[in-house]
């Protein structure tokens, strides 16, 4: 006799956004206090260098001894921090929260353990995708300075920078939606930084728009909050309440999307695969 079951060809499911907030939003609430304290601490070195790019360019005049080709350098060093700590944190949160779906016990030094262990492919996947950045930032300044150069009007001149810098936030938009669970590939599957890339793209495929618009919802929010946070903080003139209240919000915030992404990796691998969470996660055992 055959067995359907297994016979039978899987077909794709669907990816739900509101089911992603709404767990996401669960697991977060059900292990703040460790989720939070990741958070803080991959967010501090962000914060700390955040600070002193800023104390850089402040007052639009360079301190003495520094260049604009430094300043340049710096701005990528800071991206490439963002990029790794933040890899980092969901590395980290990616082991916690499966562990709360597998409804395990979440132990910080275990997370920690785990994002450790990936820690140099995790640098190179930042390396990969900031110098794609750098990459694509040059080829669109070369394209907008060209037109510059052989058109002398000013009109053309600042539409081309408008064009070549909308341009480039679209491609990062696009190349962010089909990179969105890399990371979770990178740690859950073991796999390097193109091959995280590659299979981040294969499980995005058809639920790209619904990634997209689950992160404009995150990143505006994320926004909206950070400015109300500066508005009420702001009259109190404290750099250190300023800078703590900015950090508590980025470990909140960073806990919260980084939950979203393990969320996200692990609906994409049960809609378009069928897998359940005891076989995703059974690699951290």
């Amino acid at each position: 006799m055959t067995n359907t079951t297994m016979s039978a060809p899987f077909a794709e499911g669907y990816f739900r956004v509101g089911r992603v907030i709404n767990q996401s939003a669960s697991v977060l609430s059900r292990n703040f206090p460790a989720l939070f304290l990741i958070g803080a601490i991959a967010y501090l070195p962000i914060q700390l260098f955040a600070a002193w790019f800023t104390s850089l360019t402040q007052g639009g005049t360079l301190p003495p001894g520094v260049t604009p080709a430094f300043i340049g350098l710096a701005a990528f060093v800071l991206v490439l921090v963002v990029l790794l700590f933040s890899m980092f944190s969901q590395a980290v949160i990616l082991h916690a929260a499966f562990q709360n779906m597998r409804h395990q016990p979440v132990n910080i030094s275990e997370s920690l353990k785990v994002g450790l262990r990936r820690f140099l492919f995790l640098l190179l996947l930042a390396l990969v995708i900031g110098l794609v950045m750098l990459l694509i930032m040059f080829a669109l300044g070369l394209v907008a300075g060209a037109v510059a150069a052989f058109s002398g009007n000013t009109a053309f001149t600042v539409a081309a920078t408008i064009i070549a810098v909308a341009l480039g936030f679209v491609i990062f938009l696009i190349l962010y939606t089909m990179w969105f669970v890399s990371v979770a590939a990178c740690v859950v599957e073991r796999k390097g930084p193109f091959g995280a890339l590659g299979r981040s793209q294969a499980l995005t495929k058809g639920h790209r728009w619904r990634i997209f618009g689950l992160m404009l919802l995150l990143f505006i929010t994320s926004f909206i909050i950070s400015l109300l946070i500066g508005l009420i903080l702001s009259p109190v003139g404290s750099i250190v309440v300023t800078f703590l209240g900015n950090l508590a919000w980025s470990a909140i915030w960073g806990a919260y999307f980084a939950t979203a992404v393990a969320v996200s990796y692990h609906d994409l691998r049960v809609a378009k695969e069928g897998v359940d969470i005891e076989q995703i996660a059974s690699v951290f055992d």
